[in-house]
């Protein structure tokens, strides 16, 4: 069966800060039928963990719990998002229209940076400028919970996802406006770094749900409007479409 792949998605993942190293680089490993983007949703209702992809919006279901083993985290929680190769069990096929596929391996290169929303913006005391939302690879997305957001910085220092915060401000009809800001660096810096971080959607919580409950979906479909200040006072502004229902679904 041909491979497919995120290629556009893929090409841009590296990041001047991990949250966890490249976790197995496939050499010498199986023969993937797929590579995706995906998403660890624990306690599904088909008794364990299973993966919910972003690029076709597959579910896949491991064979058995040994099959996750390798997104086990060390206090025995799994990662919630991360780059694999996907093995399909015996007899599976990719089939139009089918959305669910049980898997037999599941090897993980990489483990996405991800957090929650911030809930407390007001807490937030500083706002340096972004160099850039987006890059020339990756684009922003959403989908599972998650608005997926690549971005270039500068900074004298190194440093981490915690420095970096994205929070609702507001809706207007169909569009979710939200924004991202640099909590750390300096004015003046002169390292440029790039990074891509998943932030959850915290749907049942405070002012987010609020502010959600003030947008309106168009045909099922909402916009997500990711703001950040730019370099000499530019506003920075991204927008991506999204399923409403596959943004709840996790």
């Amino acid at each position: 069966m041909k491979k497919m792949k995120l290629a556009a998605i893929f090409a841009g993942l590296v990041s001047v800060f991990t949250f966890s190293s490249c976790l197995n680089d496939g050499d010498g490993g199986p023969n993937y039928d797929l590579y995706e983007i995906v998403t660890v949703e624990e306690g599904s209702i088909f008794g364990g963990a299973v993966l919910k992809g972003d690029a076709w919006g597959y579910t896949y279901t491991p064979v058995s719990s040994s099959v996750l083993a390798g997104l086990k985290t060390s206090d025995g929680s799994y990662y919630k998002r991360a780059q694999v190769g996907i093995k399909l069990m015996e007899g599976e096929v990719i089939t139009e229209g089918k959305k669910s596929y049980k898997v037999s391996e599941v090897g993980v290169m990489t483990v996405l940076n991800y957090k929650d929303f911030n809930l407390q913006p007001d807490t937030l005391k500083n706002d340096y400028a972004l160099v850039s939302l987006e890059d020339a690879n990756n684009k922003i997305w959403a989908i599972n919970g998650y608005v997926n957001v690549p971005f270039t910085f500068k900074t004298k220092e190194q440093l981490s996802m915690n420095d970096f915060h994205l929070y609702a401000v507001g809706a207007k009809e169909d569009t979710l406006v939200t924004r991202l800001r640099q909590t750390k660096g300096s004015d003046d810096a002169y390292q440029t770094g790039s990074a891509l971080i998943s932030f959850h959607m915290p749907f049942n919580r405070g002012e987010f749900f609020e502010i959600l409950n003030n947008v309106q979906p168009k045909n099922d479909t909402i916009v997500v409007k990711v703001t950040a200040k730019g370099e000499n006072d530019k506003e920075l502004v991204s927008t991506v479409k999204c399923s409403f229902t596959n943004m709840q679904g996790n």
